[in-house]
Parts: C-alpha cells; structure tokens; sequence
C-alpha cells in the first residue's frame, strides 16, 4: 500500500450500510466535508442523527452497482460479507474502495489518525495488528500535544511571510530553517516577535 493524503472536499462519496461502522468512517472523513449517501435497508440511530447534522443523503433500500458509478470513495460497510465481497469484485477496478470487514478486498484503508491543526500524522500496519496502530496513535496523540495546532499555525504564517518577503533564496530558506528552532514550538512570546520582525522586514523590503 502506497500512503496518499487526499482530499475529500465536494466528492462524492457512497458508505453501502447503516449500522455503527458505516457511522464510524462517515465521522471520520466529516471534516474534510464530502457528499456523502448512505444506502441500506435501515439505519440505526447514530446513522441518523449524523445525516441530520451534516446534511447526508440516506437511501433506505439494499444498495446495487449502480449506486456507485460517480462516487469518488466506495465504503462497503454492509452486515452481510458476500455482499461486500461481490461490490469489491467488481468495484476496486476503477475506484477508491474501503471494505470494512475485509480490508484486502478494497485498495483503500483509514489509517489511525493524529490530527493537531495543519498536522496530520497516519499509522497503520496494514492489518497486521490494528492493536498496535491504536496503541502508536495513543502515544503520538500524547506526544503531540496541542500545543502543536498553535505551533504549525504559526509556521504556516511565517512561511506565507517568508515567500512574499524580496530576499534572496538562501535568506529564505534560513529563516525557514531558523523557525523550526525548539524554542518556537510552544513559546507563544517567542512566535510573536519573530512574527513582529518578519513584519517590519518585509515593510522595510
């Protein structure tokens, strides 16, 4: 499996199931807000109330190949194996499938996930032991704290600052460099002033 980070934004994507681990993967893509549709004969509470909240089509029947033909993802999340086994068959060809209950039949896993701001971090092991992801995404979650979301915001400003800033390459790429210094990480004075005199040397460039 080759890692990729891609966007969700406005595609479509079509989750066959109702039940928890169709919500489950729904609530994990939530932020990158695509168009989702759920298609199964029922939908338990939770299916519900995140199609509410989000705007989610629901389509209460069994789903077909047809239902699938502009989805940009295909979950595959129905309770019954020959049916996600038969979608997958056919459907892992041409896209972007997740098949819940047997993941080697898709060409697509969600991997355990670290998210702080602008820094995301991904784990799996594809499949040998989802223990373990869960276990390495605990200890990251704790070694990246919150602090971080506040950090890469600030990189992510001094980096806008520095593109624009009329220096030379070789300037550029030191303070790239000089900001990367621990002692921004989760100094909210420090990050402030180096801000403040990116500031005045652009005003004086």
């Amino acid at each position: 499996m080759q890692p990729l980070f891609i966007s969700l934004t406005g595609k479509n994507v079509v989750i066959a199931g109702g039940g928890k681990m169709a919500v489950r993967k729904a609530k994990a893509l939530k932020a990158d807000m695509p168009k989702i549709t759920f298609i199964a004969p029922s939908f338990c509470d939770e299916a519900l109330d995140l199609a509410a909240e989000k705007g989610y089509q629901l389509i209460e029947r069994k789903a077909n190949l047809a239902d699938f033909e502009t989805a940009f993802l295909v979950i595959l999340a129905t309770s019954d194996r020959e049916t996600n086994r038969k979608f997958a068959s056919v459907l892992s060809r041409k896209q972007l499938v997740c098949v819940v209950d047997n993941a080697e039949e898709g060409n697509v896993t969600f991997p355990a996930a670290v998210q702080r701001g602008q820094l995301q971090i991904a784990i799996t092991t594809n499949g040998a032991s989802p223990k373990l992801a869960r276990k390495l995404k605990h200890e990251l979650e704790l070694q990246f704290d919150e602090s971080w979301e506040t950090y890469l915001a600030f990189l992510s400003c001094c980096r806008s600052k520095i593109k624009k800033a009329n220096v030379s390459a070789e300037q550029k790429n030191k303070w790239l460099n000089e900001i990367l210094d621990d002692q921004f990480r989760s100094n909210l004075q420090a990050q402030k002033e180096m801000l403040q005199q990116m500031d005045v040397l652009l005003s004086e460039g």
